[in-house]
C-alpha cells in the first residue's frame, strides 16, 4: 500500500485544474407494470463510462468526462437514448418499454420483490458449479505446465486534454503525445510504468511441488528512485494470481468472498439472465451481487458452460462502490477459459484498477494482463525440475534479452503507446523539474536525502526530546552500493543539550553477494562489525521507531529511567531462501544507569552499594522461518506484506562470565509465532504468541522486562498501558490478538456507512514469574528493583496473575488514522499507572 501511495503522490505536478462534474441519477421502471428494474445498463454515449441500476432500480453516475447523451439498455426492453446537460445534475424517471421479441432462454427479471433461493434456477446452477469445482480445476491433474506472459502497466489518469497548455507544465508537453483511454472507465491516462515477464511454470500434485522459471523480464519506470525488484514483489502481491474457484479471492491485500465460494449462495443474490454464445461455446449468463452492497464481495457476470461439466468459460467481476475500500475508485477482473483436452484452463486474466487519494482527484490507473499458452497436462518432468528451496528462479540473463527476443516471445504485441513508454520515461528523467520533485518525494517517503554515494538521514530522527538528554540532535547516514557493491559504512552523531554527552555509531558491513543499493537487499549474506554508544530504555523495544524518532518525544508518565550503553558487536546474517533466515552474533555490552535509575545491591556486610556498570558478553543465534513471505524491499527498509503464512522465530543467547570482563553466566531462550487468520467476509484476526525463559541467576536488566509503551502512539507489539520497567520475569508466555472487523458493523449503520470506518478489537496478556534465585529479596548480590521519588518499588513480578489489557478502536478515520480506547485489566493498583487511555496510530492500508 505504501508504494501505491507514493505512486499517487507522483501525480501532484499534473494535478487537475477545476472542472465541473456531470451527474445523472434517478430510477428505471417497467413502462407496463411500473415495477423497478435492476441491472439496467446506463452509459454515456461514445464513452466507456457507465453504471447499472441496483435492486431498487436506482442509479447514480458522476464523471468529469461525460458526453451529451446517455444510453439506457436492458435485455428484453427497447434501448433509450436521452439528452444530458453537461456540467450539471440531471435527474431522470425512465420507463423502459418491453421488447416484442420472444426470448428463448429462461429469464428472471430481478424486480423489487423478495429474493428467493428456492426454485431459483441461477442458485441451482451455481451450486452445480461449486459441486464440480474440484474436477474443473487444473490442479485435478497430477502434472501440468504452461508458459505465461504478464504485462503490468501503471498510468496517471484524469489527464485533461488542455493540461499541456499550462505554463507550469511546459517542460512536460512531450508526454501528452502518449495519452490513451482507459477501458475501465473511459478516463484519459498517461502511461508511466510498464513491466513484462515471461515465465514457465511447473506443477506436481504428489509430493506437491511447484516451480516458476522467469525466462525474461523487462521493466521501465522510476527505477532510479524505486527498487525494481521491490516494486515487482509488491505489485505481484497487489495483483495476485486469482483462482475464482477458491472460497476467498485475495486482491490488494484484502480478501473478497468468491462468487463460487462454498457460502456463495448465502452471501450473493444470483439471477439467470439468458443463454449466450462465447467463442462458439453455449453458456448460461448469470449475474450476481452481494446481499449487502457494503460487504467484501463483487458484482458481475459468470458464463457457465451448458454441458455436464458446469465449468466457467468467462467471468467478469467488479467491486461495488459502497465497499469499505480505500483509494480504489474502480476495479474490474475478467478471466477467460479455454478447453485443453477435457479441462477448462485459464487462458487470459485481466485486472483494471483506478486508484486515487480522493475520489475525484488525480490518480493512478493500473492494468495487469496475463495470458497462458503451451499447456502440457499429465506429463511428468525429472525430479530435479521440482526440487530446491526456491519456488521462483530467475535466469541470470532474464533482464538482458534483446529487442528481437521480445518481438517474437510476446503472446500479443505492444500497442503504439506501450511501445513508446520506454523512450518517454528516459526523456522524463532528463527533465530537471521532474528530478527535483522526485528528490523531494523520496525524502518525504524514505526519510533519507540521497547523494550519489551517501544517504543522509533519517530526517525524522534529527530531533527528539527525553528527560535524560533534553533536546537531542542527531545527524548520520550510510553509504550505498555506488561507493562499493560489497562494503558499506553507517554512522551517526547525537548530542543532548542536558547531559552534554555525544552518542555515536560506527558500523562496517561486508556483503558476500554484490548489492544494487544497500546491504539488506534480499538475499542477505553479510558480516557486520559495529560499535555504538547510545541511550537505551529497557522494555522499550518499539518496532515502529527508535528512541530518536520525533514522536517518542511525547510521553505519558515519568520516563526518566534510562541507561547509557556501549555495545561492540560482530554479526553475521544469511537468508537461505524459501523463508529461512539465520543470524548469529557476539556482543560485548557495558551499561550504566542514567536519570533516576540506580544499580545498587548489598555487599557482604549488607551495606547498600551502588554499581557503576553492568558488563556482559553474549553469543546469540536466531533462526527465522517465514514460508512464502512477500515483502516490499526499498533502498532503505523492508516491509512484510503478507501475513497469511506463519512466521516462526527461535532465539538462543548464552552469556559467558569473565569473557572480556563479563559479570554473569546465563542462558536465554525465546520462541515466537504469528499468523493472520482470515474469516472470509467477517474480517481477519492477527494472532501472535511468544514465550521465553532465562536460566541462571542474573540482575533484572538481563531478565525479560516486558515491552511497554509510554508514548501516545498505539503500538501493536507493546503493552500500551504498561510503564517502562514495570514488570520483569525470568519465564513468561504471552498472546496478542487483534480482530479487524473491516467495517462489519459500521457498514450496516446508515449514518456510519459512508464514513468507511473500520472496527478493531484487541486483547493482550502476558503470564510470567520470577524464580526465588532471581528475587533481590532472596539474593542480596542482585540489583534492587527500581523505585520512584517516593521510595516505592515500581518494578513487579507476574507471579499472581497475568497482566492484561484490551482496546476497542476505530480504524480508517480519514483513511490514515486509527484511534483506540485502551484499558488496563489487571494490576490496576500499581503506582504511577494509567488505567484508561486514548492512543492513536497513523498508517495506510486498502
Amino acid at each position: 500500500m505504501k508504494k501505491i501511495f507514493f505512486l499517487i503522490l507522483i501525480c501532484l505536478p499534473f494535478r487537475l485544474f477545476s472542472q465541473q462534474n456531470t451527474t445523472v441519477y434517478g430510477s428505471v421502471i417497467d413502462a407496463v407494470t411500473g415495477e423497478e428494474l435492476a441491472f439496467v445498463n446506463i452509459f454515456f454515449q461514445g464513452k466507456n463510462i457507465g453504471t447499472s441500476t441496483d435492486l431498487k432500480g436506482d442509479f447514480h453516475l458522476e464523471t468529469l468526462w461525460a458526453s451529451n447523451e446517455i444510453s439506457i439498455s436492458f435485455l428484453g426492453y427497447q434501448t433509450q437514448v436521452l439528452k444530458v446537460e453537461t456540467g450539471k445534475k440531471n435527474k431522470y424517471q425512465i420507463m423502459l418499454v418491453p421488447d416484442a421479441i420472444n426470448i428463448e432462454a429462461a429469464i428472471i427479471r430481478p424486480k423489487r420483490i423478495r429474493y428467493r433461493k428456492k426454485d431459483n434456477p441461477a442458485v441451482a446452477l451455481i451450486q452445480k458449479v461449486i459441486d464440480n469445482k474440484k474436477r474443473n480445476r487444473i490442479e485435478a491433474h497430477d502434472y501440468y505446465e504452461y508458459e505465461s506472459y504478464e504485462k503490468l502497466e501503471f498510468a496517471l489518469d484524469n489527464i485533461k486534454p488542455d493540461l499541456k497548455d499550462k505554463k507550469a507544465l511546459r517542460n512536460f508537453r512531450f508526454m501528452f503525445n502518449y495519452i490513451d483511454t482507459s477501458q475501465l472507465n473511459g478516463k484519459p491516462y498517461l502511461p508511466i510504468f510498464i513491466k513484462e515477464t515471461i515465465s514457465d511454470r511447473y506443477y506436481r500434485k504428489s509430493p506437491q511441488a511447484s516451480r516458476e522459471i522467469i525466462k525474461a523480464t523487462k521493466m521501465s519506470g522510476f527505477d532510479k528512485y524505486f527498487d525494481q525488484a521491490g516494486i515487482s514483489s509488491y505489485l505481484e502481491l497487489l495483483f495476485n494470481n486469482i483462482d475464482i474457484y477458491n472460497n476467498d479471492i485475495e486482491m490488494l491485500n484484502q480478501h473478497f468472498v468468491s462468487p463460487l465460494s462454498n457460502i456463495a449462495n448465502s452471501f450473493y443474490k444470483f439471477y439467470l439472465l439468458d443463454t449466450v454464445d462465447i467463442d462458439g461455446v453455449k453458456c448460461s449468463n448469470i449475474t450476481f451481487l452481494p446481499h449487502n452492497s457494503a460487504d467484501w464481495g463483487f458484482s458481475g457476470n459468470i458464463y457457465i458452460t451448458t454441458d455436464s461439466t458446469y465449468a466457467v468459460k468467462k467471468i467478469h467481476l467488479k467491486v461495488l462502490k459502497k465497499i469499505n475500500m480505500n483509494f480504489v475508485n474502480d476495479l474490474s477482473l475478467i478471466q477467460e477459459f479455454d478447453k485443453v483436452d477435457t479441462t477448462w484452463v485459464l487462458s487470459k486474466n485481466e485486472i483494471n484498477i483506478d486508484f486515487s487519494l480522493f475520489e475525484k482527484s488525480q490518480g493512478i490507473y493500473g492494468k495487469r494482463t496475463v495470458t497462458y499458452k503451451n499447456f502440457i497436462l499429465d506429463k511428468p518432468r525429472p525430479d530435479s525440475d521440482y526440487k530446491g528451496i526456491e519456488k521462483k528462479i530467475r535466469l541470470a540473463d532474464s533482464d538482458k534479452k534483446p529487442i528481437e527476443f521480445w518481438q517474437h516471445a510476446r503472446h500479443e504485441p505492444l500497442n503504439k503507446n506501450e511501445q513508446g513508454i520506454y523512450d518517454m520515461l528516459d526523456t522524463l528523467n532528463n527533465v530537471k523539474q521532474f528530478r527535483n520533485f522526485m528528490d523531494i518525494l523520496m525524502i518525504v517517503s524514505t526519510g533519507y536525502i540521497e547523494f550519489k554515494k551517501f544517504d543522509f538521514g533519517p530526517v525524522n530522527a534529527m530531533y527528539s526530546y527525553n528527560k535524560i538528554e533534553g533536546n537531542r540532535f542527531r545527524a548520520g547516514g550510510k553509504t550505498s552500493a555506488n561507493l562499493h557493491p560489497s562494503i558499506f559504512f553507517e554512522t551517526f552523531l547525537a548530542f543532548g543539550t542536558k547531559d552534554k554527552k555525544i552518542k555515536h555509531l560506527e558500523s562496517l558491513t561486508y556483503s558476500f553477494n554484490k548489492k544494487k543499493y544497500h546491504q539488506w537487499e534480499y538475499p542477505m549474506n553479510m558480516l557486520t562489525l559495529s560499535y555504538e554508544y547510545n541511550t537505551k530504555i529497557l522494555g522499550q523495544e518499539l518496532n515502529f521507531s527508535t528512541g530518536d524518532n520525533f514522536l517518542f518525544s511525547f510521553n505519558r508518565g515519568n520516563a526518566d529511567k534510562m541507561m547509557y550503553s556501549k555495545n561492540i558487536k560482530l554479526q553475521y546474517d544469511m537468508e537461505a531462501g524459501n523463508g529461512w533466515g539465520f543470524q548469529t552474533s557476539f556482543a560485548h555490552i557495558r551499561q550504566k544507569p542514567a536519570g533516576s535509575l540506580i544499580f545498587e545491591n548489598y555487599d557482604a556486610d549488607l551495606n547498600m552499594t551502588q554499581i557503576r556498570e553492568l558488563a556482559t558478553s553474549e553469543f546469540n543465534i536466531n533462526i527465522r522461518y517465514a514460508p512464502n513471505e512477500q515483502f516490499y524491499q526499498s533502498k532503505h527498509y523492508r516491509i512484510t506484506m503478507t501475513k497469511k503464512e506463519p512466521v516462526i522465530t527461535l532465539s538462543q543467547t548464552a552469556g559467558i562470565k569473565n569473557f572480556f570482563g563479563s559479570d554473569y553466566n546465563y542462558q536465554k531462550t525465546v520462541i515466537s509465532a504469528r499468523k493472520r487468520f482470515w474469516i472470509s467476509s467477517f474480517g481477519f484476526i492477527d494472532a501472535s504468541a511468544r514465550a521465553g525463559k532465562v536460566w541462571g541467576t542474573v540482575p533484572y536488566p538481563l531478565l525479560f522486562i516486558h515491552n511497554a509503551n509510554q508514548t501516545y502512539a498505539y503500538h501493536t507489539q507493546s503493552y500500551n498501558m504498561m510503564n517502562f520497567f514495570e514488570f520483569v520475569s525470568d519465564k513468561y508466555a504471552e498472546i496478542n490478538l487483534a480482530y479487524n472487523l473491516q467495517g462489519l458493523i459500521f457498514n450496516r449503520i446508515p449514518l456510519l456507512k459512508k464514513t468507511k470506518w473500520r472496527e478493531i478489537i484487541t486483547f493482550k496478556a502476558v503470564w510470567g514469574g520470577l524464580a526465588d534465585r532471581n528475587l533481590p529479596a532472596n539474593n542480596p548480590d542482585l540489583f534492587r528493583f527500581p523505585v520512584n521519588d517516593k521510595g516505592e518499588t515500581v518494578m513487579f513480578t507476574l507471579s499472581k496473575k497475568p497482566y492484561m489489557e484490551g482496546s476497542a478502536g476505530i480504524d480508517n478515520i480519514f483513511r490514515f488514522l486509527r484511534v483506540d480506547l485502551v484499558w488496563r485489566m489487571s494490576y490496576r493498583n500499581n503506582p504511577d499507572i494509567d488505567k484508561l487511555g486514548v492512543r492513536f496510530r497513523f498508517h495506510v492500508n486498502f
